[in-house]
């Protein structure tokens, strides 16, 4: 593993963790669905090798797929605005797998499109977590979830 990734492995995990440790109900979700998303890759790329990005993945895309559906779901239900963000950003992942299928020379756009929402997510979940505690600090306890 690079070094790169190892920092961003490490990064990503510690994010999963605080927002567990001190986020509210859609924060600890959010690490719940990132954090699978994580382990479905890397259980996959121990048994198929390491992306490539030369060539449409499929199981790569079921694996955007269900963060995709599981933080559209999550948008409809928390009382937050950071899980549309994150359901956004999966929905350009899924449509960056669309575009491997268009041919050849399109390796650095698969891997632009498929991994920076990952960052990017990881990174909104750090926001709503962080908005999650200012939130507590201001107006003490708030409802996590709408209520219809």
């Amino acid at each position: 593993m690079q070094p790169i990734t190892l920092v961003a492995t490490f990064a990503s995990l510690t994010v999963y963790f605080v927002a567990i440790w001190r986020g509210g109900g859609p924060e600890r979700a959010g690490a719940a669905i990132l954090f699978a998303a994580f382990l479905l890759d890397e259980v996959y790329h121990m048994a198929a090798g390491p992306h490539q990005f030369e060539v449409f993945d499929p199981d790569e895309l079921a694996i955007d797929l269900f963060s995709l559906a599981a933080f559209a779901v999550l948008a409809i239900r928390a009382n937050r605005l950071w899980p549309m963000l994150a359901a956004a950003l999966q929905l350009m992942a899924v449509v960056g797998h669309l575009s491997a299928s268009s041919g050849a020379g399109m390796q650095r756009a698969y891997w632009v499109m498929t991994e920076a929402p990952v960052l990017l997510g990881v990174l909104t979940l750090l926001g709503g977590v962080i908005a999650h505690l200012l939130r507590q600090r201001r107006w003490s306890a708030y409802p996590d979830w709408r209520l219809s």
